[in-house]
């Protein structure tokens, strides 16, 4: 999560979407941010708006440029299963190393928070701020350098906290696919109707 007063944009960071990768092309642009989930990296829009209501003072809420990242569900469901077999989360409830993606579907993503619909993270319940631009993870390279330019800051992008290639689109069954393309459809809705105001 990245705040700035000055150059008036607010960071919605998405889990396994390049939030890292943002941030730290980003951070210097910012008076406040939180690159650690358990300091609030990974609020919701909706936090956001709670933790920071006082930010009006100085900058009305509709003058914020706010922004986020939207994965794919299959690949956000395949990156999560990945990256929690790092061995950082050995012996952790988080770990995902020894489970079948039917045990990490099942299981794994009904207990974590992580697992929610990445739609929910964009949506402001108070109604102080909004979702100005949702990049298309698929075409982040293409699209970073145009909120750059929206912000007025120059920002280079770099591959941090990668998922280590466990599984991919391929080793799933049409089943499994379809449970998960099921699970997400309002962010399917969400990809192909996303904001994109510069």
């Amino acid at each position: 999560m990245l705040l700035s007063l000055s150059h008036k944009f607010i960071f919605v960071a998405n889990l396994k979407s390049a939030s890292s990768s943002i941030e730290r092309a980003l951070a210097a642009h910012a008076e406040f941010r939180a690159t650690q989930t358990r300091f609030g990296k990974h609020d919701p829009l909706s936090t956001i708006s709670k933790k920071f209501a006082w930010v009006r003072k100085y900058v009305p809420y509709e003058e914020f440029f706010v922004f986020g990242v939207l994965r794919e569900p299959v690949d956000y469901v395949l990156s999560l299963y990945n990256f929690h077999h790092k061995e950082v989360f050995d012996g952790k409830v988080h770990s995902s190393k020894d489970l079948s993606f039917d045990q990490f579907w099942s299981e794994w993503c009904v207990r974590s928070w992580q697992a929610q619909p990445q739609h929910l993270r964009f949506v402001d319940k108070h109604r102080r701020l909004q979702i100005s631009y949702l990049i298309d993870f698929s075409r982040l390279d293409d699209e970073f350098p145009r909120i750059c330019q929206r912000i007025g800051v120059s920002g280079e992008l770099h591959k941090v906290n990668v998922s280590p290639q466990i599984l991919s689109r391929d080793d799933l069954t049409p089943e499994q696919t379809r449970r998960i393309v099921e699970h997400y459809e309002d962010d399917y809705a969400l990809l192909k109707n996303r904001p994109q105001k510069l």
